[in-house]
């Protein structure tokens, strides 16, 4: 047998669960040190398949299958292939999962200290009101202007008039 220097390779694509393959062109590839075609063709599905796991997520991601075969020309059957759903990709489908999963958890707790705090900050604001009605309610009984109450509180003399109005 010939000693053979490198490999080479092409990327199919399936978006129709593996009835018709789009391939892509043919790439020539050294491979790593004494690796084989099959670990090579594990390799480049591996990097190829974490390249598409990190794009938006607005399509589905397509079957892929790579062809490898010794030499740098595709010529004969190749040597060995690799396709979606073996090797590594479920370990790098599983590490996505629980990196979103843990996304979620994150925002979802931000969300929930936010409402926390924004509901803390009503019942502050709902108790200053009441507050303030109290107080200007005594500054009426104690025959302050009511143009000074209005004044002071921000608020329109209509505002202080209700105050001194009996409520039904």
């Amino acid at each position: 047998m010939q000693d053979v220097k490198g490999f080479c390779f092409v990327v199919q694509m399936s978006h129709d669960g593996g009835s018709a393959w789009q391939p892509g062109p043919v790439h020539p590839t050294a491979g790593p040190e004494g690796a084989t075609a099959a670990e090579v063709a594990s390799e480049i599905l591996d990097k190829e398949y974490r390249r598409l796991l990190a794009g938006t997520g607005a399509q589905p991601i397509p079957l892929l299958q790579v062809l490898v075969w010794n030499g740098l020309e595709p010529v004969g059957p190749f040597a060995a292939s690799s396709a979606t759903g073996r090797d590594h990709q479920w370990s790098a489908t599983g590490a996505l999962l629980e990196e979103i999963v843990n996304d979620i958890r994150h925002f979802e707790q931000e969300k929930q200290d936010a409402e926390a705090k924004a509901a803390s900050a009503q019942r502050a604001i709902t108790n200053a009101k009441a507050r303030l009605e109290s107080v200007a309610r005594s500054a009426v009984r104690m025959k302050m202007p009511q143009v000074e109450i209005a004044h002071r509180t921000g608020r329109s003399r209509e505002w202080v008039r209700r105050l001194t109005t009996p409520s039904a």
